[in-house]
């Protein structure tokens, strides 16, 4: 692992204010939810560019779906699908008596909410894919970028590498973005390729100083073009699920999200 299963810190943190302005459709051919967010008429020009936004644990939420309305409003159009298939994780307010355990996360993912609906590779692999193919397809797009949030990350690095992508390539990602990643292998970071930038808080259980180093490590030896931001005073979430009252929680998210659009601006 480059980063740890998810944990309790995965669905701790804060709902934002705020009223989302995307449309919620259906992948088609598919039962699957899908967010779109469009660009607003004075928003910068990106033709035939899109970000695919692979969200946390808690799916088709409140904050995510502000967040690729904050990435539409920067002139990209946003696609947020529902890799969980209906089923996301319950957000936790922080220091709750009653707070998610480990056990009930792990068992979460292996098996979904009722037993029969798992979060595995093998059932959001295809969800990722449909996404993709619909932004190719019918929204005519050549360059896809993608941003993860905490388990979403691990499906941005799968498709920037050959996890889960048709033969032919036509459902890699182009750019990559990830923010307190959980759940990435060592192999699938090693089999990644094209431009990748990282997230990192100071304080992280599932992206541990440890882990993160490695990750240095990997990126250093591939050659590809990368980077990671590493914020202090934040924890892992702080990118979706800061407390909108603290300054530091703030600040770190607004940095986090200028970090991608810089870097898409540059790579993609």
């Amino acid at each position: 692992m480059t980063s740890k299963p998810p944990a309790a810190c995965c669905a701790t943190g804060h709902e934002h204010g705020g009223t989302p302005t995307g449309t919620l459709n259906r992948l088609p051919g598919t039962n699957v939810s899908a967010y779109l967010a469009v660009p607003p008429p004075d928003a910068p020009p990106h033709p035939k560019t899109a970000i695919l936004f692979l969200p946390d644990i808690l799916g088709l939420w409140q904050n995510n779906k502000l967040l690729a309305d904050g990435f539409a409003a920067a002139g990209y159009l946003v696609l947020l699908p529902d890799i969980y298939n209906g089923d996301p994780f319950k957000l936790h307010k922080p220091f709750a008596v009653l707070g998610p355990t480990e056990d009930a996360l792990v068992d979460w993912a292996a098996h979904g909410s009722d037993g029969n609906n798992p979060h595995t590779a093998e059932q959001m692999d295809p969800i990722v894919a449909a996404a993709i193919a619909h932004l190719r397809s019918e929204h005519g797009i050549e360059r896809v970028g993608a941003v993860g949030y905490c388990f979403g990350a691990k499906f941005v690095v799968r498709f920037l590498g050959a996890g889960g992508t048709a033969a032919d390539g036509s459902n890699r990602i182009d750019v990559g973005f990830l923010a307190h990643p959980s759940y990435v292998t060592e192999d699938e970071l090693w089999a990644s390729r094209g431009p990748l930038s990282i997230a990192a808080a100071e304080t992280d259980l599932i992206f541990t100083v440890e882990l993160r180093q490695r990750t240095e490590e990997i990126l250093r030896k591939k050659g590809e073009v990368w980077s990671i931001s590493l914020y202090s005073q934040v924890a892992h979430g702080f990118a979706v699920r800061g407390d909108p009252e603290n300054k530091i929680d703030i600040w770190a998210g607004d940095e986090a999200f200028g970090q991608a659009t810089r870097f898409f601006g540059a790579w993609l």
